[in-house]
């Protein structure tokens, strides 16, 4: 054992015109090794960096040992080890907020040696009643990646105390009902969002295609097929303007036919933007060749653009958004004879039942229709 009166003496030499010192310090792997540093250009300097040195690597010491760590450094070291380099902008952005109101708040200064299952299980039970099912449910898989971590690789702690804890089960939740816009509707949007307001091609994308506001204004020109009339979908125009080259998920990776209606919008749009480049002055019109741009200007649009769009609706129906437009476009099919498999696979869902959640009324509809085929097929008294 050290003897605690025998003062502390730095390992030091002078190499040219510098002074170096030595010191034990972890690595990234935990692993403690003698490194030499750097610590001034006299040996007064040198030393006086040497206790500097070890006061900061105790302090960081005691910041990560699993006894005295709390659940807000597990989150920083997740985030800045993890998320910030496996996931998407989006996501990170989706996580940070979740953290930062609904777990920081309730456990964030605990140490995480006391964090127990029970205390999880209560939060999610009380976020339960404050969240939507499905923010509950990713709020609770956003706790169980950051406590996983900390049970390898970080070895905080041995055993996650999330593992175990569920959402509780909504059992008298009704399906979500999505808002479909009725052609009345439709047709008031038409007339207040005419041809040339930048509202209109977007708009009539999400209505005609069915895809979601971000993946319309990410679409560039060679995305569009003109020939086949198709429709690619490879990225998608984030909250913020920042054009992501992945889309919500991997089944949103899709190609999609769409009409002659759209056709028609879609070729006026191409002729004005090819017009508007001859004649404009202040540089490259629409430089990133975007489908959806400011008619005046050529600059992108983003998804914070049609929030008049979407209070204007609340406003003149009582609900509605640019997403009640896919909801509008799916149904449509559906109604028409679509296959809810096949809907599924055109709106990019991950599974059938995502797309079955939203769309029940038409299937309750299908039912009807049934009932009506059964009786036609099997008459009553033969």
């Amino acid at each position: 054992m050290k003897n605690p009166n025998v003062k502390d003496v730095p390992h030091v030499r002078c190499r040219g015109k510098n002074w170096y010192f030595r010191i034990k310090k972890p690595n990234m792997y935990g692993e403690w090794i003698w490194t030499e540093i750097k610590g001034g250009s006299t040996k007064e300097e040198c030393i006086a960096s040497y206790y500097a040195t070890k006061e900061q690597i105790g302090q960081e010491v005691k910041v990560y040992n699993p006894d005295t760590i709390t659940v807000r450094k597990v989150f920083e070291v997740w985030f800045s080890e993890y998320v910030e380099l496996n996931t998407r902008p989006s996501t990170q952005k989706s996580y940070e907020g979740m953290v930062k109101k609904h777990i920081l708040p309730v456990i964030g200064n605990l140490k995480l040696k006391d964090v127990t299952p029970r205390a999880i299980q209560k939060l999610i039970n009380v976020k339960h009643t404050e969240l939507a099912r499905a923010s509950a449910t990713k709020l609770l898989t956003v706790l169980k990646q950051a406590m996983a971590y900390a049970v390898s690789p970080c070895c905080f702690i041995d055993v996650s105390p999330a593992t175990n804890i569920r959402v509780p089960r909504a059992i008298d939740a009704k399906p979500q009902k999505a808002h479909v816009f009725t052609l009345q509707e439709l047709a008031s949007i038409e007339k207040r969002f005419p041809p040339g307001h930048q509202y209109y091609v977007p708009l009539h994308i999400c209505l005609y295609a069915g895809l979601r506001i971000g993946e319309a204004l990410g679409l560039r020109w060679d995305d569009v097929n003109m020939e086949n009339q198709e429709l690619s979908i490879r990225g998608t125009m984030m909250e913020n303007g920042v054009w992501q080259d992945v889309p919500k998920t991997k089944s949103s990776f899709r190609t999609i036919p769409y009409g002659e209606k759209l056709q028609e919008i879609l070729k006026a749009e191409r002729e004005h933007q090819d017009s508007a480049r001859l004649t404009f002055k202040y540089g490259v019109y629409n430089p990133r060749n975007y489908v959806c741009c400011r008619p005046d200007s050529g600059y992108r649009m983003c998804g914070r653009d049609f929030r008049y769009f979407n209070e204007w609706c609340k406003e003149t129906f009582g609900e509605g958004s640019t997403h009640s437009l896919r909801h509008t476009h799916a149904t449509m099919l559906l109604e028409a004879g679509e296959s809810l498999e096949a809907v599924s696979k055109h709106l990019g869902h991950t599974t059938v039942i995502t797309t079955s959640k939203y769309y029940s009324h038409v299937t309750e509809k299908g039912k009807s229709q049934m009932k009506k085929t059964m009786d036609a097929v099997f008459p009553i008294g033969e």
